[in-house]
């Protein structure tokens, strides 16, 4: 199974200067944990509610004031719609991140998040133990 078949096609962006308080109003208002950071049609970054607490909020830090493009990640991991679940797995474990955005042909194409792949990878390791109870049976 592919990452195509399970991502999410509704990315919402937004740009680097934009503030952190109309970031964080962004994320609220579309019920999302992460919004990922373009400019000029080219993925710049990728800025999680985690990164918010712990750099803005946690530092007492004014989000009014704080822009974007000074506490996203601008180090973005990202892989291909056609990346295999499991491999899209060891992706975000090797690199410990929980959103992978994904793109073609140098466009942005969806995101996939751990919680969209824990319970696919549940069910076919489940499957696996299944057969392999029956074979050694």
């Amino acid at each position: 199974m592919t990452l195509k078949e399970v991502m999410k096609k509704d990315i919402v962006t937004i740009t680097p200067n934009m503030s952190v308080r109309e970031a964080a109003k962004k994320m609220k208002d579309e019920k999302i944990g992460c919004l990922l950071v373009t400019e000029n049609d080219s993925l710049r970054g990728i800025l999680t509610d985690r990164d918010i607490v712990c750099t803005v909020v946690a530092n007492g830090k004014d989000p009014n004031y704080t822009m974007v493009k000074d506490i996203m990640n601008g180090d973005v991991v990202y892989t291909s719609p056609d990346t295999d679940i499991f491999e899209a797995f060891k992706i975000m474990a090797g690199h410990k991140i929980r959103r992978l955005p994904l793109k073609f042909d140098g466009r942005l194409e969806g995101i996939v998040s751990i919680s969209d792949l824990a319970p696919i990878l549940k069910r076919e390791m489940d499957d696996f133990f299944h057969v392999e109870e029956i074979y050694h049976h």
